[in-house]
């Protein structure tokens, strides 16, 4: 059985062009040819090409308003389009892109730079699809989540509330309630992370005193599953002004502070420092916890695997990529690094307010080796 890499539309209405594309792409493609936009409109639907080579000086409609019609097509959301042409003008480059076309090749044109070009091509495409779909499935799975577990919550706790029930069936519910708040809480977490990345959460940047805001943070961390010995140390420089989603930098805060507090030993210190440098705020969070794996530290904000069993394994992998995205929002960046003593430190990084009001700063960055940064 024939194997071929995936379908190529050919748009050109010279059967000279036609010919010699055949000849470069036959081998590795499945191929089907048009003579003019209309043609290609009615016919790319059905064949629902990977990629497609679009002539620009065609007769009827030309190629940009060929592209222009179908980056409309639903069946064609992730089809690369490469407009071909022998004009090389920056302008009418810029009029192939500005009508949805992905690139431009200018006849005549090598064929092994058009087989690689077009590989690549093809593989973005297949990547966009993978990632939509993954996405699609999050936002299922979230959705089909969330009234099972109220089904399963909303009885348990009028269970719990029957004071003839015995301590060992009290004890029995609360370990099932306790199991389907933590999955309701993953799941209403995962469905923001699926919100924020297709671009669903409004940011509303306003003008804020970063030290408050955190102050207000820590003091609000719920006590639930944590040491309750463990010892919040801040040092905060006041005011240190920056223009952010209180909102959502309140959510980054409190899952960096989280995190620190669930790793540390009884009788542990959680060190809280906010100061200036280079025109960023910055705000570290120090724990005595066992430190994060060496070769995991490269990837700590960059994915939701679980790197071992000892550090920042209670489900917070989700929670560091959420934050992730929200500091990207706002142009900063996130660092982990482990410090020499033992522990790790978290620092945030967030541009400081256009012209902000006087500070005393104080060093939030003081260098431990082997930091790295995703911004």
């Amino acid at each position: 059985m024939e194997t071929l890499n995936g379908r190529i539309l050919i748009v050109d209405d010279h059967p000279r062009n036609v010919a010699i594309l055949k000849k470069i792409l036959a081998p590795d493609y499945r191929l089907m040819t048009a003579g003019s936009g209309e043609e290609a409109l009615q016919l790319a639907p059905g064949f629902a090409p990977e990629l497609i080579l679009l002539d620009i000086m065609m007769p009827g409609i030309d190629g940009y308003e060929t592209c222009r019609r179908l980056r409309v097509i639903p069946e064609l959301a992730h089809t690369k389009i490469l407009m071909v042409s022998a004009k090389a003008m920056t302008q009418e480059r810029i009029m192939g892109y500005a009508a949805g076309a992905d690139d431009y090749v200018v006849k005549p044109f090598d064929g092994d730079e058009l087989l690689i070009k077009i590989k690549v091509y093809m593989r973005l495409k297949r990547i966009e699809e993978v990632d939509q779909l993954k996405t699609d499935i999050l936002m299922l799975l979230t959705h089909e989540t969330r009234t099972p577990l109220t089904t399963i919550l909303s009885p348990v706790e009028l269970v719990l509330d029957d004071p003839g029930l015995s301590e060992q069936h009290r004890k029995l519910l609360r370990i099932a309630q306790d199991g389907a708040r933590r999955l309701n809480d993953f799941v209403e977490r995962l469905l923001f992370l699926s919100r924020l990345h297709a671009g669903l959460i409004p940011f509303d940047f306003k003008r804020q005193n970063l030290a408050p805001l955190v102050r207000h943070t820590a003091a609000a961390l719920p006590t639930a599953q944590r040491p309750e010995d463990v010892t919040l140390v801040q040092h905060l420089a006041d005011p240190v002004e920056v223009e952010v989603d209180s909102e959502q930098v309140t959510r980054v805060v409190a899952a960096l502070l989280d995190n620190a507090i669930r790793v540390s030993p009884h009788g542990g210190t959680v060190e809280i420092t906010l100061g200036t440098e280079d025109g960023y705020a910055c705000l570290t969070v120090t724990d005595q916890g066992p430190g994060v794996a060496e070769h995991f530290l490269p990837h700590i904000f960059g994915g939701m695997q679980v790197p071992d069993t000892e550090h920042h394994n209670s489900g917070h992998g989700l929670s560091l990529v959420t934050a992730r995205a929200i500091i990207r929002r706002h142009e900063g960046a996130l660092r982990a690094a482990n410090c020499e003593q033992g522990g790790a430190v978290f620092t945030m990084r967030l541009p400081l307010a256009s012209t902000p009001a006087e500070t005393s700063p104080v060093s939030a960055t003081a260098g431990p080796s082997g930091a790295h940064e995703l911004s």
